[in-house]
C-alpha cells in the first residue's frame, strides 16, 4: 500500500486533536525545508507578496516533481516543508534547484533549500491526513522532527541543496491573482501556538482548549474565516499580477525576458476578465460552476494546520483578538505555552489549481508578513526563556 493511504484520514478538525489519529513516518524517508532568507528585510520593502509567492512555488514544483505519487506537505507562508521518499527525492532536487534560481533572479530573494534524513533525527514525525473536502487534503505534524529538521537546515549547511543539482521545474498550477482580501471584521491575524510540552497528549489536549477558546472569542468558521465572497476579487493591477507573470513565464534555463512577462501579465488581465464575468454572471464553462468558485474557494482555504506548532490566519473584532491575546499572554506567563501573533487589515492567497474551476487549494496568510512576523515574536519568547533558564 501507498504510504499516503496508510496515513489515517479524518474529515473534522476535532479528530485531528486525538492522538491515535497519527502515525509515524517511514524511517527511509527524507525531510525537505525550503523557506526564503532575511524575510524580514523584504517584509519592510513591502515584498510580502513576493515572498508568498516563492513559498507557494516550491508546493507546484514539488507536488509536479513527485506525480503522480502524494505527499505530505505544509505551507508556512515564506516556505514550505516536505516528506519525500527516497525514489522520488532527485526530482524534487531538481525542482527545488528551479525554485531557487526562479527566486533569485525572477523576484531577487535568497531561498534557502536543505534535505534531512528522517533517521538522523532524534524526535519522530508522526502525521494526520486531514480531508475536509474532496479538494483540500492537509496533513497535520506532531512529534518535534519537522521542527528539528528545520533548526538544522537553518544551523548546518552540510544539509543544504548541492549548488550542483540542475534545475528543472515544472510550475504548472501555481496561481497568485487576487486581491488582498479585506477583514470581514476589524483584524485579519495569523497566530502560532507552540505548547511548552513533549508529551503528545497533553500538547494535543492544549491545542483542543485553543481550538474552544477560538470558536468561544471568534465564532464559528463562517464567522472567524479570514476570507469572505464579498472580500475576494480578481486583481487587474499589473505591479500585483507579477509574481505569477515571473513564475509562468520562467524556464529552467533562464526568467523569462521582461517583454515575456509583460506578454504574461496580459494574458492573466484576460483571464482575469474572462473570470470576472463567468462568476459574476454564474456561468458553467470548463466543466465548473463559476457561481460556486468562491464559496468553493472559501472552502478549500489551507488556513489552519498543525506542524508541531498550531498555526491559523483568522478575522475578529479589536475586542475578541485583545481578548485572545490576553488570554495567551496568560498562558505564556503560567509556562504552557509559546505564541506569536501579527495583526492586519486582510489577507493574501496564493492558489495551486490542479484542475480550473474545479479542483484548486489556496493557502492564506495575512497581509505585511503574516506567519513570518508572527513567527519572530515566537521565538524571541523561546529564546527568552532557554536564556532565563541558564541564567
Amino acid at each position: 500500500m501507498i504510504f499516503h493511504e496508510q496515513i489515517p484520514a479524518v474529515h473534522h478538525l476535532n479528530e485531528t486533536l486525538q492522538p491515535d489519529a497519527y502515525i509515524e513516518l517511514l524511517p527511509d524517508w527524507l525531510i525537505v525545508v525550503a523557506d526564503v532568507q532575511n524575510s524580514t528585510q523584504a517584509i519592510k520593502e513591502g515584498r510580502y507578496r513576493d515572498i508568498n509567492t516563492a513559498g507557494g512555488s516550491t508546493i507546484a514544483a514539488v507536488l509536479n516533481a513527485v506525480k503522480p505519487l502524494k505527499i505530505p506537505y505544509v505551507f508556512g507562508g515564506d516556505g514550505a516543508s516536505f516528506c519525500v521518499p527516497s525514489e522520488a527525492i532527485e526530482p524534487v532536487k531538481k525542482a527545488l534547484k528551479g525554485c531557487q534560481e526562479l527566486a533569485l533572479s525572477g523576484l531577487n530573494l535568497d531561498l534557502r533549500v536543505g534535505i534531512v534524513p528522517y533517521s538522523e533525527l532524534k524526535n519522530p514525525i508522526l502525521l494526520c491526513r486531514y480531508q475536509s473536502t474532496p479538494s483540500l487534503t492537509q496533513y497535520f505534524f506532531m512529534g518535534g522532527g519537522m521542527e528539528e529538521a528545520d533548526d538544522l537546515v537553518k544551523s548546518d549547511t552540510t544539509y543544504h541543496l548541492s549548488d550542483a543539482v540542475e534545475a528543472d521545474a515544472d510550475f504548472s498550477g501555481f496561481e497568485c491573482r487576487w486581491n488582498e482580501v479585506p477583514s470581514a471584521q476589524d483584524v485579519t491575524f495569523s497566530l502560532l501556538v507552540k505548547a511548552r510540552t513533549e508529551n503528545q497528549q497533553e500538547a494535543l489536549a492544549l491545542y483542543q482548549d485553543l481550538t474552544q477558546r477560538l470558536t468561544n472569542l471568534l465564532g464559528e468558521v463562517n464567522r472567524h474565516h479570514p476570507l469572505s465572497e464579498q472580500g475576494l476579487s480578481l486583481s487587474f493591477q499589473p505591479g500585483k499580477l507579477k509574481g505569477e507573470a515571473v513564475v509562468k513565464s520562467f524556464s529552467s534555463i533562464q526568467t523569462g525576458s521582461v517583454f515575456s512577462q509583460w506578454l504574461m501579465i496580459g494574458k492573466l488581465l484576460f483571464q482575469n476578465l474572462v473570470g470576472r464575468y463567468w462568476m459574476r454572471f454564474k456561468k458553467h464553462e470548463m466543466g465548473a460552476d463559476w457561481g460556486r468558485y468562491k464559496s468553493d474557494l472559501l472552502m478549500n482555504s489551507d488556513y489552519l494546520k498543525l506542524d508541531d506548532t498550531y498555526r491559523t490566519v483568522m478575522s475578529g473584532t479589536h475586542e475578541t483578538v485583545a481578548s485572545l491575546i490576553s488570554w495567551l499572554e496568560s498562558e505564556y506567563q503560567k509556562g504552557q505555552l509559546f505564541y506569536g501573533v501579527h495583526q492586519t487589515h486582510s489577507a493574501v492567497v496564493t492558489c495551486l489549481v490542479a484542475k480550473t474551476g474545479i479542483e484548486h487549494i489556496h493557502f492564506v496568510d495575512s497581509a505585511e508578513g503574516g506567519y513570518a512576523m508572527a513567527a519572530k515574536q515566537l521565538k524571541k519568547q523561546i529564546q527568552q526563556f532557554y536564556l532565563n533558564s541558564t541564567l
